[in-house]
Order: C-alpha cells, then structure tokens, then sequence
C-alpha cells in the first residue's frame, strides 16, 4: 500500500466546507505555529492554506483533529497552484538551529524585507511531535499527517502581515471572529474535486443540494460519510462487539447423544 495520495485533503468544519464549496475557493487563514516558539512572544502564526496527502485508508480516529468535514482535491491541482510538503523537523535538530541562526543574523541588519526572507523558511516547518491545543493532546505526531502546505507571499495578501506573534494573533481573531484572511485564497473548479465527506447522511443531501445548483459537471464527485471512512475503508470498527441475536444456545452434549441415538437405531 502507497504511503501517499493521489488526492489532497483538506479538514474542516461544516460551515468551512460550505463556505468552500460556494465560493469554490480555498481561504488563506493563520495558523499558530510553535517551531518558533519562544517564552516572551510565545508562537507565531503564518498565513497558509493546509492539506494532506494521507491515503483515505489512513483516517484513523485520530486524523480527525481538524473537524469532520473534507474536501479531496487533484494532486495536479496542488502541484499547479505552488502547494508544497511540509518540512518536518526535531525540536533541536542541527538543521531548526542553522535556520534560527541565520534568522537571528538577519534580524541583526533591521531590514524588513531582509528579515521577511529568513523568516519565510519557517512558515513551511513544523515539529514533528508537539502540543495540539484544539484537542489538547500533550504530544500529538503532527510527523504523520504528510501536511502540505502553500504560504501566500505578500502581494497576494495585501493589507495582511505575513506572520504575527501569538498576542497579535488573539487579537486578530477577536476583532474578526475568525483567522482567515478576508477573500484571499486559491480557487478551484469541481472538475478538481475528487471526493467530499461529510459528518452524516443529512449533510449528505445539504452537500448534493449545492453541488446540484452547479453549472459544472459534479456527478463525478464521490461523498462520503465519516462513518463510512471509519468502518468501511479504515475498518476500525471492526473489532467492536456485535449486538447478539436472541436465540437459544445448542446443547452439544445433548446434540451428540441424539446423533448417537439415531445412528445404532438403524
């Protein structure tokens, strides 16, 4: 089995999804990152789009972490439109502190642009394992979610900084209800969309109703339930215990005395 996809995915919500497929648009939103985590501004947050490339069989119950809502879109379209995997590294790995050093040195010269350009590199690193705060896992593999990722240079974000500390972040999400970056982001065509999930069997017929209004061709697009991913793809439900019939058991000392019987009688 490969260990990737051919289909990018990306997690969300039931209102994201909606959102997405209406505008047949993926926004740039922060994300508070930690590979710069330091004790005076805490984390910084980057504009990003985040994907995923794990095969569907994957989904365990554990790659849930981002809601229980997808969008499965062409590698080919990631690949057109810049996205890229993740460098994962160690919290002190020689290659974070060769990184960090050369951000330090260009902080040294006080030039914006030149501190924008070692700052860059980090928007597409993550540790391998750290904190997931939204789930408060203490120590989450971030390592097996084969993100991939496309971070906005400033001109497609006007009017938005290219990363902000975590104070300016809170900030950011309390003036707007919400960490995506206005109307920027990528767009796509649902000749791109390979599959959509969905939270359960009602959200399927909400998905349809939207994708029935398109002027494109939709009809190649497979929705899927979480609960079909779970226990007809990844199969972990497998081993859970199986609701008994009501029938009476057979006595098999009885059973055999009765054969016996029946067998000498002739």
């Amino acid at each position: 089995m490969g260990l990737s996809s051919n289909v990018l995915w990306h997690q969300t919500k039931k209102d994201g999804l909606m959102g997405i497929l209406k505008a047949k648009k993926l926004y740039f939103s922060y994300s508070l990152e930690n590979i710069l985590s330091f004790r005076e501004i805490g984390g910084i947050a980057f504009p990003m789009i985040s994907l995923c490339d794990l095969p569907l069989s994957e989904f365990t119950d554990s790659k849930w972490a981002y809601g229980d809502y997808a969008i499965g879109l062409s590698r080919e379209w990631g690949e057109k439109n810049g996205f890229n995997p993740v460098c994962y590294c160690h919290a002190n790995s020689d290659y974070k502190k060769r990184m960090i050093n050369r951000l330090v040195e260009a902080a040294a010269s006080k030039d914006k642009s030149v501190i924008e350009k070692a700052m860059f590199p980090f928007a597409y690193m993550k540790l391998v394992e750290g904190v997931l705060l939204n789930r408060r896992y203490k120590k989450y593999r971030f390592y097996d979610e084969k993100e991939v990722r496309l971070v906005p240079h400033q001109e497609d974000i006007k009017g938005y900084e290219l990363c902000l500390f975590e104070s300016q972040y809170q900030d950011f999400k309390k003036r707007y209800k919400k960490s995506i970056l206005g109307k920027n982001g990528v767009n796509f065509s649902f000749s791109d969309v390979k599959y959509i999930i969905v939270g359960n069997e009602n959200n399927r017929k909400e998905v349809q109703g939207v994708l029935a209004k398109q002027t494109e061709d939709c009809s190649h697009i497979v929705i899927l339930t979480k609960q079909q991913v779970l226990g007809d793809i990844v199969g972990n439900n497998h081993n859970e215990e199986l609701p008994m019939l009501n029938i009476e058991p057979i006595k098999t000392s009885e059973l055999a005395l009765k054969i016996g019987k029946e067998f000498f009688k002739n």
